[in-house]
């Protein structure tokens, strides 16, 4: 009986831990320049040639258990640091996977306030292959909006995910794919897997979620324009 006992326990405490396995990636940044990108604003475009020789330092994470996904950059960030290469990457913020939903804890709103958004949807999955970290991985394509006051701006989205790792998410907030995505291309940016932990002791909960103000990214935008203008 006490063996019996014994066993009951032991297996309950394996599925307890099994439950709470965390997956955590690391992801370095490239940046590639772009000849006509802020051709006309000088300071901007120094910014972002600064940034393409800093991305090489960029560390980002992303972390995965049973609820969802939190990818985040490596270094607490805030505007009085002046690294603007993450903010060159499309990298809004502190950003969490959960059910449906997207939630964004953006780096120029202040605290408490997150974007919300739905997940990327219309991926179209290609037969073209390649090999990252030893996994074979599927190309996808897709399209990021940058909407200005004069134009809409369509930037293209690559995401490399492997169906042999078949967790749905990604860097940035991209995911809704068959396979985690070991490699994502916005427009310029490209964050590529460096290292992967399946047991990882980092942890992470959605606590954070809780009694927060969401926008959508079209209320966001339209805040951080009148900032903007003063």
């Amino acid at each position: 009986m006490k063996y019996i006992l014994f066993l009951f326990i032991v297996i309950n405490v394996n599925i307890l831990v099994s439950q709470e396995k965390v997956i955590a990636l690391e992801y370095g940044l490239t940046l590639e320049p772009e000849k006509d990108l802020f051709k006309d604003n000088p300071m901007l475009k120094q910014l972002l040639n600064e940034s393409v020789a800093n991305a090489k330092n960029e560390k980002f994470t992303l972390l995965i258990n049973k609820e969802g996904s939190k990818f985040f950059h490596n270094s607490s960030l805030n505007l009085n640091d002046k690294n603007y290469t993450p903010l060159m990457s499309n990298y809004q913020g502190e950003t969490y996977s959960l059910n449906n939903d997207i939630y964004i804890k953006s780096l120029l709103l202040g605290n408490n306030i997150f974007i919300k958004k739905e997940k990327v949807k219309n991926w179209v999955i290609t037969t073209e292959t390649k090999l990252i970290d030893n996994y074979k991985c599927f190309k996808a394509t897709n399209t990021f909006q940058v909407i200005s006051p004069n134009k809409v701006f369509n930037h293209p989205v690559i995401a490399w995910f492997c169906p042999d790792l078949p967790y749905n998410y990604g860097p940035n907030g991209y995911g809704n794919l068959p396979g985690l995505i070991l490699q994502l291309q916005e427009f310029n940016a490209i964050y590529g897997v460096k290292k992967i932990s399946f047991n990882s002791e980092e942890n992470f909960s959605f606590n954070e979620l809780k009694n927060i103000k969401t926008l959508t990214q079209e209320e966001a935008d339209k805040i951080l324009d009148d900032q903007m203008r003063g």
